[in-house]
């Protein structure tokens, strides 16, 4: 069994715990009208318009479409950096977390996770023209690489890093912070999920960047809400809402939407719900 579909399988198992008693997590925002959404305003997942203050993005599409038939219409984003946006949802400053999380079992230890939604996958991203030569992490030795922190990608590092001291790795606030190093030239190739990078040079296609086509060990992972634990009613409507929508074809919708094609490459869950 493959490390992504143990991952499925344990999600799955997660979800289908039933509790003693039931919680009034679904009530109490069906009551309010609302979701509070933890995210680090990231783009194109969950992140707040800076033109117009709108909240947009692929994975706030998705939860709206889910929400929507629970009488859940509303959506508010509470802004906290990746590496504490677990902390945040345990600390009760949002109701969901929902900013294109993969689901570890490290995460599921702290918060329950919802079934997947889509497959998201890794961009190893370098300066344009490359000039380090960097074609794969056999090629970090006596180079700069870096990631956001809180992040699995730079997790992947620092196991490299630990094993060979020649490697240095930066941890960074957000996606910005690592373009502006890559544009600098002061970082040999930066690690982050494709579809920022996608959007990225699609924003700016002046950008000087590269994405290399290659595809990284730690390979694609699963995206899931995060939920508190205790907070189980939330999670088993959200998760059931999003099997139905699932099998209307409405969430692929939202992926085409946002110019995610093919779809299949990033929903690969035809029979998820079956």
């Amino acid at each position: 069994m493959t490390a992504l579909k143990s991952i499925f399988a344990f999600a799955a198992l997660s979800c289908a715990i039933t509790p003693a008693m039931a919680d009034d997590s679904l009530a109490r925002l069906q009551k309010a009208g609302k979701v509070v959404i933890c995210s680090s305003n990231d783009l194109p997942y969950s992140y707040r318009n800076p033109k117009t203050g709108a909240i947009e993005g692929t994975d706030i599409d998705m939860v709206r479409v889910i929400f929507e038939p629970l009488d859940i219409k509303d959506i508010e984003l509470y802004e906290v950096p990746i590496s504490g946006i677990i902390s945040a949802l345990n600390t009760q400053r949002c109701d969901m977390i929902s900013d294109n999380i993969a689901i570890t079992v490290k995460r599921s230890a702290q918060i329950a996770f919802s079934a997947p939604m889509y497959k998201a996958g890794q961009a190893l991203v370098v300066p344009k023209g490359n000039p380090a030569g960097i074609s794969s992490e056999k090629d970090f030795p006596g180079h700069t690489v870096g990631s956001y922190l809180g992040t699995i990608q730079l997790d992947w590092l620092n196991a490299l890093a630990a094993k060979d001291p020649t490697i240095t790795v930066k941890p960074y606030k957000n996606i910005p912070e690592i373009l502006a190093e890559l544009r600098a030239g002061r970082l040999d190739a930066a690690a982050f999920d494709d579809m920022v990078a996608a959007d990225a040079l699609k924003t700016d296609p002046s950008l000087p960047i590269e994405i290399l086509p290659y595809k990284m060990p730690i390979g694609d992972y699963a995206v899931g809400a995060g939920f508190r634990k205790e907070d189980v009613a939330l999670r088993q409507a959200f998760d059931e809402q999003n099997r139905q929508i699932q099998l209307t074809g409405k969430l692929r919708g939202t992926l085409e939407n946002w110019g995610l094609t093919p779809v299949e490459r990033y929903f690969p869950f035809p029979n998820c719900c079956l």
